[in-house]
């Protein structure tokens, strides 16, 4: 288990919902969220939208620049992929740093504050201005 993955663990356990490749854009993974957390000990109840920290499939998708191969290599790539979502993603154990989404109202932004300690003690680090309008960087490595 990464220390991303420990991170989510310990947010799940406050009521947080967290997410990895969410679908697409930051547009339509709000859009799918669920509106009941689907595990943990808040598992049925409703999601508190001040309280979600995940990324999205744009995030952490493997691009041409990362691809190990020729350009029309990367094309079959591209077009034979048959997984979950809208196109091939990393893993968290693929990558060490991500930029995540929450809720940048004043509610939200006070949350991510509130949880910077949690996000220290798991051993990430996040990079973000404390404003409700930049997305914020968490590294894992």
């Amino acid at each position: 288990m990464n220390k991303l993955e420990v991170l989510f663990d310990r947010l799940r356990e406050e009521g947080w919902y967290c997410g990895w490749a969410e679908l697409c854009c930051q547009s339509c993974a709000w859009a799918c969220l669920p509106f009941e957390h689907e595990v943990g000990k808040f598992k049925g109840e409703s999601v508190d939208f001040s309280k979600c920290l995940f990324n999205h499939e744009q995030d952490c998708c493997v691009d041409e620049d990362d691809f190990e191969g020729s350009e029309d290599e990367f094309d079959e790539y591209l077009e034979s992929y048959d997984g979950d979502g809208t196109m091939p993603t990393y893993t968290s154990d693929q990558i060490s740093e991500s930029t995540f989404c929450f809720d940048g109202s004043k509610e939200g932004v006070n949350n991510l504050k509130a949880i910077i300690p949690i996000i220290e003690e798991c051993g990430c680090e996040i990079h973000w201005n404390g404003d409700g309008g930049m997305r914020p960087s968490i590294s894992w490595s």
